[in-house]
């Protein structure tokens, strides 16, 4: 479902988090190359901004950067104050930071792990919201832009905290989207497997079949930015984020014990603890 708005990305100010790699460093790079908007990457690693910025070029002076931690309130405090200041000023908001913490059973993670997964995955995107929202609502055809998971739309077994994380990012944006409705464009992104490096979180081999599957962040990024641009309420994309969706729909509760079992018979390295 589209809307109609102007809240096009062409030539807009784009803050992207999680931008130094993956899918946030393809968003960085295509709304530069392709949209022509000028972006500031927010992510932990100085180092990779830097790259990023040097991979652009002639158009590098279309990037700027902020090593910043957004699992932290105080970092989008910090940032809001950058913006409010007039140092970028921006139009669009892109949530793309994230991490998935390794395939486990719950009462297998260490509190560590289940505050970094909710304060990465869940609470930044709160955060932002309370920090941006007031900024944004100041102004005219400014986005929010919120990536979850396929996971927010069907949880799977060995992904409690990181379903349960990506799921409140989906209602949260869908309750926000019809609160602010033709004031700010806030869309859920679900997307299935992207082979990118969050996948590292799991601390042991990756199954090939998840390679297969996964979409490359390249085209990730395009499908997202022009469905995004494009103005659609709910971005879903990936066969096994379609497949997911629907099959959580038919039968969520035959769905879950589906994929667990296709998880139980693979034999994969990365779901033997689990069941």
């Amino acid at each position: 479902m589209s809307v109609k708005r102007n809240f096009g990305l062409k030539g807009r100010n784009v803050i992207v988090t999680g931008a130094s790699g993956g899918l946030g460093r393809e968003l960085t790079l295509l709304l530069i190359r392709r949209y022509g908007c000028r972006v500031l990457g927010v992510a932990r690693n100085e180092q990779k901004l830097l790259w990023v910025r040097t991979e652009l070029g002639e158009l590098s002076d279309h990037f700027e950067y902020i090593a910043m931690d957004v699992s932290h309130r105080e970092c989008w405090e910090q940032l809001a104050r950058y913006v409010s200041m007039g140092r970028f000023k921006a139009d669009v908001l892109i949530n793309n930071a994230g991490m998935l913490p390794r395939f486990a059973k719950f009462g297998e993670y260490s509190q560590d792990e289940i505050e970094q997964c909710l304060s990465l995955d869940q609470d930044s995107v709160i955060w932002a919201a309370e920090e941006f929202i007031p900024i944004f609502e100041k102004k005219t055809g400014c986005s929010i832009i919120n990536v979850a998971s396929a996971d927010a739309l069907c949880p799977l077994a060995g992904t409690s905290v990181y379903s349960a994380a990506k799921s409140a990012v989906r209602a949260f944006s869908e309750a926000l989207r019809e609160e602010y409705r033709g004031k700010i464009y806030i869309p859920s992104v679900c997307p299935g497997f992207i082979r990118t490096e969050i996948m590292k979180g799991q601390g042991r081999s990756v199954s090939p079949l998840i390679g297969y599957f996964s979409m490359p962040a390249e085209k990730a990024a395009r499908v997202l930015l022009r469905r995004a641009n494009a103005g659609r309420s709910r971005i879903v994309f990936g066969l096994d984020a379609h497949f997911m969706s629907a099959a959580y729909i038919i039968a969520p509760v035959l769905s879950l014990r589906f994929f667990k079992w296709i998880f139980k018979v693979s034999g994969l390295e990365m779901f033997r603890d689990i069941f």
